[in-house]
């Protein structure tokens, strides 16, 4: 009786993974993840940071991979210029724009905002956010 309930148990997880992974390919889910270089225009404190902390953005999604090198399918995410800035209370807060093309520069958009010098995070994960936007327009 015992084996029964368990052949019973292992047809049931079985099917609930095949179901699992089925309803992920449904919804878009790409096994590919898009190829991503990060440039810089500007060479100050604040734009080096933001950059730094966009690249460990893309580094963290699973939608993309850093690469070098211009390969073909890439996306450049490209910080033009020095990052604006301005003193809020005692606070400072970051204003950005990124451009985002392909490696034959064809443009696919851009992205921009701004956050805190602290939480420069949600910039980048804002700018993640609008990358996948332009990756699309890439495949």
């Amino acid at each position: 009786m015992a084996a029964k309930s368990y052949g019973r148990t292992f047809a049931f997880l079985s099917l609930l993974s095949s179901l699992l992974f089925c309803s992920g390919l449904r919804s878009g889910a790409s096994p590919k993840s898009t190829l991503v270089e990060v440039w810089c225009g500007g060479d100050d404190g604040l734009t080096t940071k933001l950059r730094d902390s966009l690249e460990n953005a893309f580094k963290s999604s699973s939608d993309f991979r850093l690469s070098e090198g211009k390969k073909p399918g890439t996306l450049t995410v490209t910080i033009p210029s020095h990052v604006g800035w301005k003193l809020v209370g005692k606070r400072t807060q970051v204003s950005y724009t990124v451009e985002f093309a392909s490696v034959d520069n064809q443009r696919l958009g851009s992205s921009a905002g701004s956050c805190w010098e602290d939480a420069l995070s949600t910039c980048a994960s804002k700018i993640v956010k609008d990358a996948r936007t332009a990756a699309r327009k890439i495949h």
